[in-house]
């Protein structure tokens, strides 16, 4: 993984405007909502890098393929607020890189990062229930389900969808190295 780049502009397009990617998430921006995103995201990552803003609410790292070099997604944390000893994760794949491993792989490091050099203690995962993927491989990782899943509505009722959150602290965690 790296920090993202002004390169990565394309590929924030092509995650966040692919019906198939955001199936679990919401619905797909526009190309414009997508860059403006990215402008965000960039901007943050900067921030953070550069020491100039050491309270980023945010830091995204593009996930880069190890033998063909190709970008195949972005991963992230998300602060709230002032504390920065928790942190929510998450990750996009573009969908040719789907079954392949590389969520445990590029999470694991961004979980070891986050312990080791950004000094959270806890890191928190909310996703689609239905998302069985991402509930395999979080559990992979040593994150921790309890009994308090989230019931959570979009604003259109009949849309009304199941979350699920867990957690991890670096006790938990399984390196899948």
């Amino acid at each position: 993984m790296r920090p993202i780049s002004e390169a990565d502009k394309a590929l924030y397009r092509r995650l966040y405007c692919d019906k198939r990617v955001m199936r679990h998430i919401g619905a797909p921006l526009t190309q414009a909502q997508a860059d403006r995103a990215f402008q965000t995201a960039w901007t943050q990552m900067n921030r953070a890098i550069s020491g100039a803003v050491p309270t980023s609410q945010y830091m995204n790292w593009a996930i880069v393929e190890r033998q063909s070099l190709r970008t195949i997604g972005v991963q992230g944390l998300t602060w709230q607020g002032e504390d920065r000893s928790q942190a929510e994760i998450g990750i996009m794949l573009l969908p040719q890189a789907n079954g392949k491993l590389y969520p445990e792989e590029a999470m694991g490091a961004l979980m070891e990062y986050a312990y080791l050099k950004l000094g959270v203690t806890r890191i928190l995962a909310n996703f689609a229930a239905k998302n069985l993927a991402t509930e395999r491989f979080v559990k992979k990782l040593g994150f921790v389900f309890g009994s308090n899943a989230l019931s959570t509505a979009t604003s259109e009722p009949k849309k009304a969808h199941q979350m699920k959150s867990c957690f991890a602290d670096p006790h938990h965690y399984k390196s899948t190295k």
